[in-house]
This record gives structure tokens, sequence and C-alpha cells, in this order.
């Protein structure tokens, strides 16, 4: 399966390092003449131009859910639009399971400390959006490419769906089919493991998980995204939060290596036994 991987991932990033000289030629301007941010661009082909350099300003990180301060953790409001009322939707043990999680969060010793991300495993997805660190879309015909500032992270998203994979391949990330819908790029990705969470206050998933993502241009500067997240282990009913990506202008992205940094402090990174490199 890695090998299989690795050589799609080669060939999809060397059609997105292109994507400049490919790319639809744009139909609409991306400001007024006073300065405001105007209607969404938009490609010939009538797709969503969604090229660029964006980042999500708000504490989804910490916290999905309504919260209160606590140690490290500024006050917030939730992101779950969907139940109504901002709660995700836990099936009652899997919710005390939940409270465990973060109980097991407050040790600094990284390889102590419950949540994955504190040891510089990748965030899973929808984590990764909404880390604080800023990301690039690369838009070619065949393929959506994320390249993400975190631990050089990249997505490649092929757009004319190959067959499904096997369900006995996992990813940290997920397995991403992408395509277009209106204004919207949507993403559905299976085959995660059960490693990652959805952010830092224990908030988790198992391998039945199911997501589907939608990145849709608000204006020039502004995505939507949205993420539907579907796991009958752990979850009652699917449940989705919304929030805002701006675009980053003026710099592009810059250099954040979350191994090297363990590595500084002595400690020795290692992976479970079944990491897949997705």
């Amino acid at each position: 399966m890695r090998e299989r991987f690795a050589t799609w991932l080669i060939a999809a990033v060397a059609v997105a390092a292109t994507a400049h000289s490919v790319s639809p030629v744009l139909t609409a301007q991306t400001a007024t003449a006073g300065g405001q941010a105007s209607a969404p661009r938009r490609a010939a082909s009538a797709q969503p131009d969604l090229r660029g350099v964006w980042r999500a300003w708000n504490l989804a990180k910490y916290d999905l859910e309504d919260h209160g301060a606590r140690p490290g953790v500024p006050a917030g409001r939730g992101f779950v639009v969907d139940p109504a009322d901002g709660r995700i939707p836990y099936q009652p043990a899997a919710l005390e399971k939940r409270r465990q999680n973060y109980e097991n969060t407050k040790n600094p010793d990284p390889w102590k400390n419950a949540d994955p991300f504190v040891k510089c495993y990748l965030p899973g997805i929808p984590r990764m959006t909404y880390l604080g660190w800023p990301f690039q879309i690369i838009q070619t015909p065949d393929y959506v490419t994320f390249v993400y500032e975190w631990a050089h992270k990249k997505r490649v998203i092929p757009l004319h769906a190959p067959p499904p994979p096997s369900e006995a391949d996992t990813a940290w990330m997920g397995m991403a089919r992408g395509h277009y819908e209106g204004n919207s790029l949507v993403i559905n990705l299976t085959n995660f493991n059960s490693y990652t969470w959805f952010d830092m206050a224990g908030n988790y998933h198992s391998d039945a998980l199911q997501v589907v993502e939608r990145y849709t241009p608000i204006n020039a500067d502004t995505l939507q995204y949205e993420a539907t997240m579907t796991d009958p282990k752990i979850f009652t009913r699917p449940w989705t939060v919304r929030m805002t990506i701006q675009r980053q202008k003026d710099i592009g992205l810059l250099d954040y290596e979350c191994t090297a940094m363990l590595d500084e402090i002595g400690i020795h990174h290692t992976w479970p036994r079944d990491f897949d490199v997705n």
C-alpha cells in the first residue's frame, strides 16, 4: 500500500507543481476599486478558484464545543452547527471516554500525554484545517493539492476517483476523493485509523470515521469550511462543524518541523506499529 501511495503522490505533486501554468483563466476580479473583497473568483470551467494560502484564525483547535476558560485554554464559542445545541452527539460510553481523554492531556511529558498531536503524530482531518498554521491550495484539472506549513504535510485529492481503497488500508489523514458541487469543493474521506482527535479537549473518533469536507468561497479572501463527521461506533448521528478561513496575504508558507523540535528537547520520535505515511 505504501508503494502504491508513494507512486501516486509523486505523480500528483509533479502535476501540481505546474499549477500556475495550467490553471484555468479567471473570469472575475478579486477586489473592487475601493479595496474591498469582491465576489468569489471562478475559473473558466465554472469551478470555484480556491488557489492561494489560507489560515483559520479561531479557537477551534482548543475545543469544537462552547467552552469556558481553563489553564492554557481561552474561553470560546463552539463550531458545531448540527445538531443545533452545539454539542457533539456522543454515545454515553464514548462521552465518558472523551472525559478520560481530556483528563489525560494534563501531563507535560508528551509520551504520557493522551493527545496524539502532542507527540507530533499527524493531526487528521478536519483538525489539520484549524490547527492555526497556514496551508496552500493548488488546483489542476485532475487534482487539488493541499500543502500545509505544519510538518510540510501534503494532501493530494484526485478529482476523477480511482477505485476505492481496500478496507484494510487505513491512514492518519484518511483516503480522499474530491469533486465539485456548484461553488464548492467537496472531499469525501474514509479509511481513517483511530489515533487522531478533533481538538485539544479530547474529542475523538474510531476507525469507522467518515468525513465530508466542503470548501466554499464567500468572497475573494474568505472560504467557508464545513466538515460533517459520521462514526456509528462513537456518535449517535452525523454532526457538522462550520467556520471561515481567511486568505493569508503578503507571505507564503514558512517552515515548521514538529519532529525536529521534539528532537531538540531530547524526545525521540516513534510511530505506532501500524503507522502509514498518508
